[in-house]
């Protein structure tokens, strides 16, 4: 593996760290975000059951005075109005609720393909690495097999020589 691939790999690797951070923030922004609907859930769970006693109160109030009949009534109404708008921002909330998921999805998404693509470079520069020592196995191969033949001529024009000098004398 040469310098420039070496230095592709670890600018490749550096954009994974970084896109993995972004997924940890858009996940804990996720996280943030279903806490604050859980939270605005419960409130209004907790209005509506206060609603429910208030009313089931005044039912079975046996001698109650119009006066605590109208108490009654003015407190489950500022509860409703409570209730509106804690509705209200349980909309909102989950509308953020959405779009933190969406951008979690979509950081979740950069990053997986950052992956691969540094996972083809890698598969890149191995496959060079083998190409290479491959190339270099052929060459050492050649190599012997050229001394081989050339000390093989020697050996065979030294004999032909000497069978040559033997026939003249």
């Amino acid at each position: 593996m040469n310098d420039g691939q070496k230095a592709g790999l670890k600018r490749l690797e550096r954009l994974v760290q970084i896109k993995q951070t972004y997924v940890s923030v858009a996940e804990a922004n996720v996280k943030t975000a279903e806490g604050e609907v859980r939270q605005l859930e419960t409130a209004e769970q907790e209005i509506t059951g206060n609603i429910q006693d208030t009313q089931a109160g005044i039912a079975y109030l046996q001698m109650s005075t119009g006066q605590e009949v109208q108490s009654g009534e003015t407190y489950i109404k500022a509860l409703e109005l409570h209730r509106k708008a804690i509705q209200q921002s349980l909309v909102k909330a989950t509308n953020h609720l959405e779009q933190r998921r969406s951008e979690w999805t979509e950081a979740m998404r950069e990053r997986k393909i950052i992956e691969r693509v540094q996972e083809r470079r890698l598969h890149q520069c191995e496959r060079a690495d083998e190409v290479a020592s491959q190339k270099s196995q052929d060459e050492m191969t050649i190599g012997r097999y050229v001394r081989s033949r050339q000390k093989q001529n020697e050996v065979t024009e030294i004999d032909r020589i000497k069978h040559s000098d033997a026939e003249r004398t």
